[in-house]
């Protein structure tokens, strides 16, 4: 895995549903050299947002018709990731939650400027505090747990349970971003977490309603 460039990612968005809402918040990370591109999206359809995103990231309708154009933020995306010369096949996205939900966005947003996302590959980084709270060695009085008494497995509670000072700001894909890029230093470096076995090969294949070709090399 000697060639592949790994990038920490949040967005913040307007709702759950990647077809419906928008991305109104992106930030990368560059993990060889922590470089970190941030931009705020300017929303075509502020009013789809969901009340509870709205509170959740402490938006106004207004706040989301500010930013710069999904085509903008796609083609400056775009410039970052191949300053590393490589082919998606070796890109890793890392992120908090990331197959299931950021993915998602990320390949709708990247799709409604008619583009692909140039990574395939994927990584969790709540698999690895999964794996990393199974092996023992966070004493139990650390682990944060919900009102229900299951393990809480937000990224807050991930940085609080292995110890991070984290950058303030939860819901903003800036320091979340941040905050993301350490637990994923925390896991891998200093505690040694297998993460190898956790990468997923998900390639951006286009929407059949979209009106473009899949062309996966």
């Amino acid at each position: 895995m000697s060639r592949i460039k790994y990038y920490i990612i949040d967005t913040e968005t307007t709702g759950l549903n990647p077809s419906f809402h928008e991305v109104s918040e992106i930030g990368i990370i560059r993990c060889d050299d922590r470089v970190q591109l941030w931009k705020q999206v300017k929303c075509f359809h502020p009013e789809r947002a969901s009340l509870d995103a709205l509170a959740i990231t402490k938006k106004t309708m207004n706040d989301l018709r500010i930013g710069e154009s999904k085509y903008e933020v796609v083609n400056q995306a775009d410039r970052f990731f191949n300053e590393d010369g490589l082919k998606p096949s070796n890109r890793c996205i890392v992120g908090h939650n990331i197959v299931s939900f950021d993915r998602k966005f990320l390949h709708s947003l990247w799709e409604s400027v008619g583009k692909k996302f140039p990574a395939n590959l994927w990584l969790d980084t709540i698999h690895l505090t999964n794996d990393f709270i199974k092996t023992g060695n966070i004493p139990e009085e650390k682990i944060v747990k919900t009102a229900t008494g299951k393990i809480s497995k937000t990224l807050s509670s991930a940085c609080d349970m292995l110890g991070i000072k984290k950058f303030s700001g939860a819901h903003n894909a800036k320091s979340d971003s941040r905050n993301n890029f350490l637990l994923w230093k925390s896991l891998v470096e200093d505690h040694k977490v297998n993460y190898i076995s956790h990468i997923k090969t998900i390639p951006h294949v286009f929407s059949e309603d979209s009106g473009q070709e899949a062309d996966i090399d």
